[in-house]
């Protein structure tokens, strides 16, 4: 594993126009994954267009991995459907934040970087990332890739990892 720079916070929203895998209907989740690290949303029954409003804590380490994830509709008798997949370049909110912090940015709602669709994600449009309350934010809707339809959006947000204290000097006598 590489060197500790934050940490990354990802939101899993909601989902819009998935596909149907059961009979009219799916009941759909969603598995994060970061590197080695994973994370699962709740189960949503009976639903096409479902909101999470899931918040997942994962380790940001250098070199910085693509962000992943996959929906499937939950079964019960049977393996889980798959539901499609996207990615997310998570470099650039790095380097953004990285960027706020060397300028000294500190107005509420600066747009520090836009972020086109391209091969190393699966952005439906432009994403801006932003200085949004203290923190680095990016709000995105990811296209679902191998499937007939479904967007997912994220909200992503770098955070600088809590500074350890350090224990008190001990006194020389």
């Amino acid at each position: 594993m590489g060197e500790p720079i934050g940490i990354l916070k990802v939101i899993v929203v909601r989902g819009k126009k998935l596909v149907i895998r059961d009979f009219k209907t799916s009941d759909p989740y969603v598995i994060v994954k970061f590197g080695n690290q994973t994370a699962k949303t709740k189960v949503v029954n009976s639903c096409l267009n479902p909101v999470w409003n899931e918040e997942m804590t994962f380790s940001l380490v250098e070199p910085v991995e693509v962000l992943n994830l996959e929906v499937f509709d939950k079964d019960v008798f049977k393996a889980d459907d798959k539901m499609g997949h996207a990615h997310v370049n998570i470099q650039p909110l790095v380097t953004a934040a990285r960027l706020r912090e060397i300028l000294g940015v500190s107005k509420e709602g600066t747009v520090l970087r836009k972020v086109i669709p391209e091969t190393d994600n699966c952005l439906v449009a432009e994403s801006s990332i932003d200085w949004v309350k203290g923190e680095v934010v990016q709000d995105v809707w990811l296209r679902l890739c191998e499937v007939e339809s479904g967007e997912i959006e994220l909200k992503l947000k770098f955070m600088k990892p809590p500074v350890p204290l350090l224990p008190p000097k001990s006194q020389v006598v």
